[in-house]
């Protein structure tokens, strides 16, 4: 079921199969994507449809990047139609559905990375990188 919804081949090669950076990108997605669709939502709500392309435009590399072609395309689709001034009539059903994929294939995401361990080992990836990241500080110099 899961295959269907995400696949992460495309990011595996990206990062030569670094498990640790996969990891990052799937928990900033967790967090960014669901963002740009409450906010278009909002305004959505606000009847104000011409204004969601540029977060469709955001969403829609993220969501290609983890191969979510069915999103993928309801997302092109609410780009397209904001861009040239669609309707309630033709966006609302776009969003709706478009959403519900999304939040499918995040269960699903979440799903499999429970079953195969893959929190925990982004604990521990985590922990390594905060140890080799330089400091943010500034230092004055005198």
């Amino acid at each position: 079921m899961s295959a269907k919804q995400y696949n992460l081949d495309y990011l595996k090669q990206v990062f030569q199969g670094n498990e640790a950076m996969v990891l990052r990108i799937l928990d900033i997605f967790e967090v960014e994507v669901p963002r740009y669709f409450a906010a278009m939502a909002r305004l959505g709500q606000e009847d104000k449809w011409s204004e969601l392309h540029p977060l469709a435009h955001k969403a829609k590399s993220s969501v290609g990047m983890l191969g979510m072609q069915p999103l993928l395309e309801d997302v092109l689709a609410i780009e397209q139609a904001s861009r040239s001034g669609g309707s309630a009539d033709i966006l609302a059903p776009l969003l709706e559905r478009a959403a519900l994929r999304l939040e499918s294939a995040l269960q699903a995401l979440r799903a499999d990375r429970e079953r195969q361990g893959m929190h925990q080992a982004r604990t521990s990836a985590d922990a390594d990188s905060e140890r080799l990241r330089p400091s943010r500080r500034l230092h004055r110099r005198a």
